[in-house]
């Protein structure tokens, strides 16, 4: 029979070791954000840049270049400033909790306040258009279902005003500053004091995206199904003979970005909420910065990858694919040339027309 018992309390400087490493993690994530922009920047000018405005676009830009100021902002804040701002920061937080303060070091204690700060609202922002961007593709599967249009603008609309106000409260909890000189080196930091409820906000997550899986998996099942009666008969055999794709197109697009992205979301709600309740302390910080990494990288992929089919009904994507060339390179992975832009463009639909037809 084993007896539970309480794990050991974390020093001040194990736990700044632990925010420390952390950090390091948070910059390896900056990395990543940015390498995927720049590597589809082509892409972006092409596709995003050179097309009529559309609210698609618009949430593009804002998980894309909120989700990059998101990385370099934090990078910038913890790893650019030299050493001296960061003893005053120590400084000031020892003086604040004694009750004096120092009007000659707040600006820089503030900095250590911003970072938590700004970090909250620039991944509310992002999320939010990259959930955005997951509604819209899965009202276009639908072919723009009024029911279904209805129920996910609801769902939207009640996790981002909860996020805000979860946000809200959140922030109002400052960071800590710490600097130490060991034999290791010097270790600054800012520990974040993130209230126990915070992890609501994962739940809220975990439901919506669960919502958005469980709508994927079902129009892709009930495709499957009657995409399989169809190939049943003679006409569209005669489409398929010859081709490459058959089921092995299908199946590409059923488990294409549509199911496995709001997987992939679903996962990270999963892991953000083990590391807090169950995995080792400090497992929620990288958690959180896969997270917060996740979020531009995959809602831009969406748009990219989608292209001209993002506003089609989800069935008139085996439609263009079967009736291609069976040499041709399939649709989302080549690149076509200016000269193609009729291939491109995007009719303008937006979710507030949708709803109105």
């Amino acid at each position: 029979m084993s007896v539970y018992t309480k794990p050991p309390t974390q020093t001040v400087e194990e736990l700044a070791r632990i925010t420390y490493g952390g950090l390091l993690f948070q910059v390896a994530c900056t990395a990543a954000v940015l390498w995927d922009h720049v590597s589809t920047l082509d892409l972006e000018v092409e596709l995003i840049w050179k097309k009529k405005w559309s609210l698609a676009q618009g949430l593009y830009f804002i998980n894309r270049y909120v989700g990059d100021l998101m990385f370099i902002y934090a990078t910038a804040l913890m790893l650019w400033i030299p050493n001296e701002p960061f003893k005053l920061l120590y400084a000031v937080s020892y003086s604040l909790s004694l009750g004096q303060s120092s009007p000659s070091h707040f600006l820089d204690f503030a900095r250590c306040i911003s970072f938590g700060k700004v970090q909250t609202w620039l991944s509310i922002l992002s999320l939010g258009a990259m959930q955005g961007i997951m509604v819209h593709r899965i009202v276009s599967m639908y072919q723009q279902k009024r029911a279904i249009l209805a129920v996910l603008l609801a769902a939207f609309l009640l996790e981002l005003v909860a996020a805000i106000v979860i946000g809200v409260y959140s922030t109002r909890e400052n960071g800590i500053p710490l600097f130490y000189d060991t034999v290791d080196g010097t270790l600054r930091t800012c520990i974040p004091s993130i209230p126990p409820w915070f992890w609501g906000l994962w739940m809220l997550l975990m439901v919506f995206d669960f919502l958005i899986f469980v709508l994927a998996i079902w129009e892709g099942l009930q495709f499957r199904k009657e995409s399989q009666a169809r190939l049943r008969s003679r006409q569209m055999n005669e489409i398929m003979v010859g081709t490459r794709y058959k089921e092995r197109s299908l199946l590409r697009i059923l488990l294409r970005d549509s199911i496995i992205f709001p997987f992939i979301g679903l996962l990270m709600c999963i892991s953000n909420a083990l590391a807090w309740h169950v995995l080792p302390l400090g497992v929620l910080q990288y958690t959180m910065n896969i997270s917060a990494a996740g979020y531009p990288i995959l809602g831009c992929r969406l748009i990219l990858n989608l292209r001209e089919s993002y506003y089609r009904p989800f069935a008139d994507e085996l439609r263009h694919e079967t009736q291609s060339d069976p040499d041709a390179t399939p649709p989302d992975l080549e690149l076509h040339t200016p000269q193609d832009d009729e291939v491109y463009e995007m009719p303008e639909v937006t979710m507030y027309e949708a709803k109105r037809t």
